[in-house]
């Protein structure tokens, strides 16, 4: 698929303008090929932002917040019924220069084969720092399997090392060694992200990495990724589960050609762990 040039702004919260402090707080977007304007805004989770800015009163956000995703609407609605068809000037508009405590971010551009997919994944990145979260469940289903490795005794345990030679090595984070030789190595992988995209980005990159391990003949005898996807939180979450189901087995699919996978659901990968780990 083709990918598109896209240019988006990140919406910064500056209610302190004598400190130049400020949090990220939206992002807006333009599509000249598909014609799309669109923005995301924070309006539900602003804890994280009366705590960052102590004795702010939670009500100038809210405020500040509807007014402009009333005038973000407002653009948005002319160029989807075609009463404002120069995309770029409408963009170019919205994210001029303004002296208020919502300001827009330097216009950064994205090539992407799915803008709306797009700016979901830039708002969860830029505002609600989805990377951060996805870290720690990463770290955390690392830190069991560690433990559930460890309660095995193996005669040759698994310890961070890297893979590879002086050209090109990766780190995992569980390798058995026999000799000098790396025979296994066990990745825990977090596949829930929030949305499509950013699970396609977070496999992504480590398909890479197995791939050019796998060129350069510098792979384990044998690769296990301890993978755990994508969680339906609620009833209402079910279209959005759909899109996020549908890219976790697509990439599941793609990893499985490079290693084994112990899919973490409900315990049942302990034991495929258990059987990689002893024979």
């Amino acid at each position: 698929m083709k990918r598109l040039a896209c240019k988006y702004s990140v919406i910064q919260f500056l209610p302190y303008p004598e400190t130049g402090e400020f949090a990220n707080v939206g992002v807006l977007l333009v599509c000249e090929k598909t014609g799309l304007l669109d923005f995301r805004l924070e309006t539900k989770r602003t804890g994280r932002y009366t705590s960052f800015f102590q004795n702010l009163d939670v009500g100038l956000y809210r405020f500040a917040t509807k007014n402009l995703g009333e005038e973000m609407k407002r653009v948005h609605n002319l160029v989807a019924h075609g009463e404002q068809h120069n995309l770029m000037a409408a963009f170019d508009g919205l994210t001029h220069p303004r002296e208020t405590i919502l300001r827009f971010g330097t216009p950064r551009v994205v090539l992407t084969e799915n803008p709306v997919a797009e700016l979901d994944a830039l708002f969860e990145h830029y505002v609600r720092h989805g990377f951060a979260k996805d870290a720690n469940y990463e770290a955390e289903l690392e830190r069991k399997v560690k433990q559930y490795l460890q309660g095995l005794k193996l005669a040759a345990p698994f310890r961070n090392k890297k893979v590879g030679n002086d050209l090109y090595a990766v780190q995992f984070p569980l390798v058995q060694t026999l000799g000098d030789k790396a025979t296994k190595a066990i990745k825990p992988f977090f596949l829930g992200q929030q949305t499509p995209n950013a699970i396609y980005d977070h496999a992504d990159r480590w398909i890479a990495k197995l791939k050019r391990l796998e060129d350069m003949n510098l792979m384990p005898e044998r690769v296990l990724f301890a993978v755990k996807g994508p969680q339906q939180a609620q009833v209402s979450d079910a279209d959005d589960y759909k899109k996020r189901d549908f890219a976790f087995h697509e990439v599941r699919n793609e990893l499985s050609s490079f290693a084994e996978i112990a899919l973490d659901k409900d315990g049942n990968g302990i034991q495929a762990i258990r059987d990689f780990a002893v024979q």
